[in-house]
């Protein structure tokens, strides 16, 4: 039985929702609390990154979280351990100067708590964010099956043995800190080709197991990206990269760039290598690997 609450988070079940972000954007112009689960058994119209459908048949996991960045960091106690953990690397990187517990200036720019929420909830901090959510569904993939092979797809999707066990939505309401952070996890079945699903591995994973073992690595991992920035989650991310050192193509705006997947940035970009050794930033695109995404 799916709870009301865990771990802080009220959880809203739904026997079917045309899309689990789609209830969550609509719940939140509804006033809906921070930290909210809204999960389903079933989508009819369940959406991926660029557009793409997502297919939703029963069986497998449905989620979105609804988190509000300003209540992550509203407290004078949470912003004053927030910059006393802060790396260096970040600092510089932010171009922060903490001045006191609720006004910060940046470039001579006085700023108030919520104008700072404001620059944290930029592309690059929503790109953070997409690689702590995969580090969550990773990490709670591996406590039910420890051996796994298990890869991160850059920028958005988790991968096992080479296929698609779990992909990532993070969407920002329009002119507000409201975030909305879909995902999909493959349970019992996988639904397209070049797809993945748990019971290919494991014994069956109820859907209340699974949400409650997301909901506390996400707790968990969020509060390490707050207090101690992206490096961190950036190196874990790292160790478990698809095609790191690799030749990959990413296409961006029709146009398809070649070259050797070297890295991701402090900012969460991937960096691709060219045979002339320049190199190329992507903060947004489709990752090839082979002919498929």
């Amino acid at each position: 039985m799916i709870p009301e609450t865990f771990e802080g988070f009220h959880i809203y079940h739904y026997k079917e929702v045309s899309s689990t972000n789609r209830e969550a954007l609509d719940l939140i112009d509804k006033g809906v609390s921070n930290e909210t689960v809204i999960i389903a058994d079933k989508q009819t119209n369940g959406r991926g990154c660029t557009g793409k459908s997502w297919v939703s048949p029963e069986g497998n996991f449905y989620v979105s979280l609804i988190v509000n960045l300003f209540n992550d960091y509203s407290s004078e106690s949470q912003f004053s351990v927030s910059f006393e953990h802060t790396t260096l690397e970040s600092r510089k990187k932010e171009k922060w100067i903490p001045v006191s517990a609720t006004q910060m200036i940046s470039d001579g720019t006085e700023m108030t708590a919520k104008g700072l929420v404001n620059k944290i909830a930029d592309v690059s901090k929503l790109t953070e964010l997409t690689f702590v959510t995969a580090l969550a569904v990773g990490n709670t993939l591996l406590s039910f099956v420890n051996d796994l092979n298990l890869q991160y797809k850059w920028p958005n999707d988790v991968f096992v043995d080479g296929k698609k066990i779990s992909g990532i939505l993070l969407e920002k309401k329009s002119n507000t800190n409201w975030l909305v952070i879909g995902v999909g996890i493959n349970i019992s079945h996988a639904p397209l080709p070049g797809a993945a699903c748990i019971s290919s591995y494991s014994e069956p994973v109820s859907n209340t197991d699974l949400l409650k073992k997301l909901i506390t690595n996400f707790n968990k991992l969020r509060k390490q990206w707050i207090f101690d920035g992206f490096h961190a989650i950036r190196e874990m991310w790292l160790e478990r990269a698809l095609k790191m050192n690799e030749q990959i193509s990413v296409r961006l705006a029709g146009k398809l760039n070649d070259g050797i997947f070297i890295d991701i940035d402090t900012s969460g970009r991937l960096v691709l290598q060219q045979k002339d050794g320049s190199l190329i930033y992507f903060n947004a695109g489709e990752l090839f690997i082979g002919n498929t995404l």
